[in-house]
C-alpha cells in the first residue's frame, strides 16, 4: 500500500502499489488524483511487446484465413495477453 494525498481536497488515504504512475479516486471529493511514481520500466516494454504480438498474429490470421484466420488467432492472442496482464 502506497500513501497517497488527494490533489484537489488534501485528503489523505492508501492506494495498491498497482496503481503506482497512474490515477486513483480520492475518497474524500470522489476526484481523479494522479499516484507518483514510475512504474517499472520494463513495463512499458512489455506492454509494447505484447501489442505487436498481438498485431502480427492477427495479420497471420488474416493471410491464412481471412477475417475467421483473424479473429481466431487475434482474439486468441488477445485473450492470452489479457490474462497475462491481469496477473501482473
Amino acid at each position: 500500500m502506497l500513501d497517497v494525498s488527494c490533489e484537489h481536497c488534501g485528503k489523505a488515504f492508501e492506494v495498491a502499489d498497482s496503481l503506482v504512475g497512474g490515477l486513483a479516486n480520492c475518497p474524500g471529493c470522489g476526484k481523479a488524483t494522479q499516484v507518483e511514481g514510475l512504474r517499472d520500466p520494463w513495463f512499458r516494454l512489455i506492454q509494447v511487446g505484447a501489442a505487436v504480438g498481438w498485431a502480427l498474429l492477427t495479420a497471420v490470421g488474416w493471410s491464412a484465413g481471412g477475417w475467421m484466420g483473424a479473429a481466431i488467432l487475434g482474439g486468441g492472442s488477445a485473450l492470452v495477453i489479457a490474462l497475462i496482464f491481469a496477473n501482473m
